[in-house]
């Protein structure tokens, strides 16, 4: 699931409605009713998702996206994989969050971790170092870091 397909899964409910903030409600009916690409309950974990990931942000009771959404172009056929919405691995969730900030491609963000694993060896997780690049990013990542410890140390939770 490339994050292209994702910022064309939240751009279209906005292009849809011709609106730049939707309420929750109508978000999830454009999504669920109007496209017919997921069910209620999908749509609204890729509410929650987009949220997270900082592709929309909360306005009181509406959202809107955080990106331009008139440079998007969503191809013509577009429809999201099944699966766009399964459990990120914290790994992954970092390199998007460090796409999404920097527009830094990514094969080149994973280099660049694979670089700081490089210099700090094979003792240290993958997930450390692309901590690192983040944080060398000026891009924050502890929400991802709480919600991963919360994992490790109660593992029935998630």
């Amino acid at each position: 699931m490339g994050s292209s397909d994702l910022t064309y899964t939240v751009s279209m409910p906005f292009l849809r409605k011709g609106k730049d903030a939707l309420k929750d409600s109508e978000f999830v009916l454009a999504l669920s009713i109007d496209l017919k690409w997921f069910n209620p309950e999908q749509a609204k974990n890729v509410l929650k998702d987009a949220e997270k990931s900082g592709l929309l942000k909360r306005e009181g009771e509406q959202v809107r996206p955080a990106f331009d959404i008139s440079g998007v172009e969503i191809p013509s056929g577009f429809r999201p994989e099944p699966g766009i919405f399964e459990k990120k691995t914290i790994f992954d969730s970092i390199i998007d969050r460090i796409i999404l900030k920097t527009g830094i491609e990514k094969r080149k963000v994973i280099a660049l971790i694979n670089k700081k694993q490089e210099e700090l060896g094979k003792q240290v997780l993958i997930e450390v170092s692309a901590i690192l690049v983040a944080l060398e990013h000026g891009i924050m990542v502890d929400d991802l870091i709480d919600e991963e410890y919360g994992v490790l140390i109660n593992p029935s939770s998630s």
